[in-house]
């Protein structure tokens, strides 16, 4: 049976759409023309960047160089979106996020709308994203995300559970600035903040993460060598916040 002319047009003109879509995915610098740098963390955007940029760059970099999984041989880009619609082509079914990491494909970073000179992401509601969310915490989250599936490869790293892949990232991320103390507190309180689902935030994945790596001497290679329950660290930290009350 022959394919009428019609559909082999459609199939045509959605290959090649396709084709076109992962071209730009792989190779954004075709969009985003602008850059600035500091070391191996490269700052992508469409219109000339702020001289803050480079600043920022170079704190997300001192962030994540914190981390073993880093590479000082691996280049990390980063492209700042600068429309909401923007961002939602490179991500077309997260793009309520504040940024993405392409673990698979591309290997890139993309982040929703920012103020760079305020060092601010902005939300879907155009509201800034607040506290210690700043704009170079979202680069360094969104790295350490790279960082993990390069070490892990994708198959192990889709493996692990999502405290270990958030926790991990919010914690090099936040760049050490994490009060242990008050956010266990808050834990054992059942604070809304230390919901994700409820707050958004993955407070409540970096204090497990914090836990075994801060205070019971886990290392990142041994914390993401494979999928771990949460319940049983979360079950200790209670124990334990109990035992010093």
């Amino acid at each position: 049976m022959m394919t009428r002319p019609w559909l082999r047009r459609a199939i045509l003109t959605l290959t090649v759409a396709a084709v076109l879509y992962g071209v730009v995915v792989r190779w954004p610098q075709v969009v985003f023309a602008y850059s600035a740098q500091a070391d191996n963390v490269i700052l992508h955007a469409r219109a000339p960047l702020p001289a803050r940029a480079a600043a920022i760059a170079a704190e997300a970099g001192r962030r994540v160089k914190r981390s073993p999984l880093y590479s000082a041989e691996t280049t990390y880009d980063v492209f700042l979106c600068d429309t909401p619609a923007l961002f939602a082509f490179f991500a077309p079914v997260n793009r309520s996020v504040g940024g993405i990491a392409d673990v698979y494909f591309s290997r890139h970073v993309f982040l929703r709308p920012s103020r760079i000179e305020r060092d601010r992401l902005v939300g879907p509601s155009g509201a800034e994203a607040s506290g210690d969310r700043t704009l170079t915490y979202f680069i360094a989250h969104e790295i350490t995300h790279i960082m993990t599936v390069r070490r892990l490869g994708p198959r192990r790293y889709l493996n692990l559970e999502t405290w270990q892949r958030e926790g991990y990232a919010d914690y090099v991320g936040k760049g050490g600035a994490f009060d242990f103390a008050a956010t266990l507190r808050d834990f054992t309180a059942g604070a809304p903040s230390l919901d994700p689902k409820r707050s958004g935030l993955y407070l409540r994945y970096h204090l497990l993460v914090a836990h075994l790596l801060d205070h019971k001497g886990m290392t990142a290679d041994a914390l993401l060598s494979t999928g771990r329950p949460s319940a049983p660290i979360e079950a200790a930290l209670a124990a334990s916040a109990e035992l010093h009350k």
